[in-house]
């Protein structure tokens, strides 16, 4: 098994998180700390409306957009259930209830919540009065899951349920009885906590970015953890020590001087993400489309053109795409349908084989995907469940020169690609920088001070930025050690 790479960093108010296997990016997340909304969190709503004809009600959680609530379950499909899941319990306008975030709001709509809350741990998921019991799909071994459902049984009360997650078998008896009892105790906290706290109120919030990576990521195929501050690194190195010896791995500090991330090649790699174009090995690339209802994508051969046939040079080119289409959509977090159109291939063997690669291909993904068969037009559709968000809007915007037909970096992204410039600059000696940018990026910049701290703090130069009305949000121009005449009488100086 390839060993895989952990990055962490932190900046201007942001934590980084990117999984690497074999030098390519398989995981990455973005997430802004103390962001208002999270996956996991539990809070005390009131009931704004509901629909009996859509089985669904909207709750406020005092997070601008009323919350959707719909009966539809949230355990997994196939298991088994040792009693019958209560539904949506009896709701009129006006009652009070604990909901729990299940999808982080989107556009227009509200975030999405469970009126069950369940509490993740590293071994186990627990899920508050309902008599259930499940074991990760990646656990294979037919022996093994009877007896992590036996164990669980012994394990778990009457009316409660446990999923026991991958790490569970690498666990001894006595850690899942005390990791069971914290997670069961934490519920009781959080309904003691419900009884006299306001609507709007968090109950609960679920671990920050790094302890959930760490939590979903950690195990004895993790070869290292770099993390970009010495801050950072203490922080994993308690975060780690807190799991079990044979699961943990080191952590190594990054002490370079330019951006750590662009500095070990990960930077190029999730700056990729913001194309809808993505390039295959051989030469074939992919374009990938979000749409309102589904995402497409659409296979090409490009500049690959094979050595033998015609059909060994398409299948070839569309198992190559099979895979980075599987790599894609957990980089870039793509739920709901997607719909793939791969070259066409004349040999029923070869479309078969296509289709259980991509599966294979997709089974490495921790959230839950359905593929079906190529149908006769040479489409295949899978479904993939969203966990967490997508870091995409934090990179990217709807263009607002073209009415939101396309996409431009968002000024956040922009100025952080300005932060790695200005640190490789200087680390290449640069004793002056100008910057030549659009105004209102530098107006944006001028007013983001966790950033002018952060730069402040790690550079001896002298940074000056020129405001240029006409150029374009993301257009930045640098020039270095330049003399002072070359500084124009409007030029801003950072530092």
């Amino acid at each position: 098994m390839a060993k895989k790479t952990v990055y962490f960093d932190g900046f201007c108010g942001y934590t980084v998180a990117a999984v690497t296997e074999n030098g390519k990016v398989n995981e990455f997340s973005f997430e802004k700390r103390g962001a208002n909304c999270a996956v996991g969190d539990v809070y005390k709503g009131r009931v704004e409306s509901v629909h009996t004809g859509m089985q669904a009600a909207f709750i406020d959680c005092g997070l601008g957009k009323n919350c959707f609530l719909s009966s539809e379950g949230f355990l997994p499909d196939g298991e088994k259930l040792e009693g019958e899941i209560p539904s949506l319990p009896e709701l009129k306008a006006g009652d009070e209830i604990m909901v729990q975030v299940v999808k982080l709001p989107v556009g227009n709509k509200g975030a999405k919540v469970t009126a069950r809350p369940t509490f993740v741990g590293k071994c186990m998921i627990y899920i508050p009065d309902v008599p259930f019991i499940g074991v990760s799909r990646k656990i294979k071994d037919a022996e093994l899951r009877k007896n992590m459902e036996y164990s669980a049984k012994r394990l778990k009360g009457e009316t409660d349920g446990i999923i026991f997650r991958t790490a569970a078998p690498y666990a001894k008896r006595s850690q899942l009885k005390d990791e069971y009892a914290y997670l069961k105790n934490l519920y009781a906290e959080v309904k003691e906590t419900y009884k006299s706290a306001s609507v709007g109120e968090l109950l609960y919030a679920d671990a920050a970015l790094p302890v959930r990576v760490l939590r979903d990521t950690l195990s004895t195929d993790i070869e290292k953890v770099i993390a970009g501050n010495k801050d950072l690194k203490e922080k994993l190195e308690g975060i780690i020590n807190l799991y079990p010896a044979q699961t943990r791995c080191p952590v190594q500090l990054y002490g370079g001087k330019r951006d750590m991330l662009d500095s070990l090649g990960v930077s190029k790699q999730i700056l990729s993400l913001t194309s809808p174009r993505v390039e295959l090995e051989n030469g074939a690339y992919i374009v990938i489309e979000k749409t309102e209802a589904l995402t497409v994508i659409d296979v090409n051969t490009g500049k690959f053109t094979g050595d033998y046939s015609l059909e060994q040079t398409v299948y070839h080119t569309n198992i190559l795409a099979a895979r980075e289409i599987a790599r894609q959509v957990r980089l870039r977090n793509i739920g709901g349908i997607v719909v793939v159109d791969f070259i066409d291939m004349q040999n029923a063997a070869h479309c078969k084989a296509l289709v259980e690669e991509l599966e294979r291909a997709l089974k490495d993904d921790k959230a839950k995907c359905s593929v079906s068969p190529m149908s006769k037009f040479g489409l295949v559709e899978f479904t993939r469940k969203r966990v967490g968000s997508s870091p995409l809007p934090h990179m990217i915007k709807p263009c607002r020169c073209c009415n939101g037909t396309g996409y431009g970096k968002t000024s956040e992204f922009i100025l952080i690609g300005v932060r790695t410039e200005l640190l490789n600059l200087c680390a290449d000696g640069a004793k002056t920088i100008r910057m030549d940018m659009n105004a209102e990026t530098l107006a944006r910049l001028t007013e983001w001070r966790e950033l002018l701290n952060d730069l402040n703090s790690r550079l001896n130069c002298a940074i000056y930025a020129v405001p240029h009305k006409t150029y374009n949000e993301d257009t930045v121009k640098y020039r270095t050690d330049i003399a002072d005449s070359e500084i124009p009488d409007n030029a801003i100086k950072l530092i």
